[in-house]
């Protein structure tokens, strides 16, 4: 889809959620220039806060693009207060924030995947290390949570390590 289509398809979404009166916007999982580029319109005169999040791999966004350029590009879009990623590996939004810190100042967010790799063959999720894939990101980051796979207990021990100050 090209950023035209992909605005019109945002806007409708974005003005019912903003009349449900929420705290922030977040848009998620956004893995291409263009999407990034079209939250910029859809989202213009809503004045609500908006987070972004993108979908990354090798340092790129999932379509391969610059990810640098998405953090100019997400610069653009009204009331920005703080961009990130999700759904990938600690490691994968380790090296992905390293680059966003680069061009932005903006407040970081990361909300990885479990850390569990699916084996086709076995049909089946191989385990996942003992600590939750939020406690394995080294970097700055304002906020953190879990995307795929991550339950209601992982996102405890994560709640309870930051509110004993361990933020790595």
């Amino acid at each position: 889809k090209d950023e035209r289509e992909l605005a019109r398809w945002h806007r409708p979404r974005a003005e019912a959620l903003a009349a449900a009166g929420p705290d922030l916007l977040l848009a998620e999982t956004i893995p291409s220039l263009p999407e990034v580029a079209a939250l910029s319109v859809a989202l213009r005169g809503l004045g609500l806060p908006v987070a972004l999040s993108l979908s990354v791999a090798g340092g790129r966004l999932r379509d391969g693009s610059d990810l640098g350029e998405a953090a100019r590009l997400a610069g653009e879009i009204p009331g920005l207060c703080a961009l990130g990623v999700n759904c990938c590996s600690a490691r994968e939004a380790t090296a992905a924030l390293g680059i966003l810190r680069r061009h932005t100042d903006l407040p970081l967010l990361a909300y990885p995947n479990s850390g569990e790799r699916w084996d086709a063959a076995a049909r089946r999720w191989v385990a996942t290390p003992e600590e939750p894939a939020a406690l394995r990101i080294h970097a700055p980051v304002a906020l953190i949570g879990g995307c795929c796979r991550v339950g209601p207990e992982e996102i405890a021990r994560v709640a309870r390590r930051w509110a004993g100050g361990d933020r790595r």
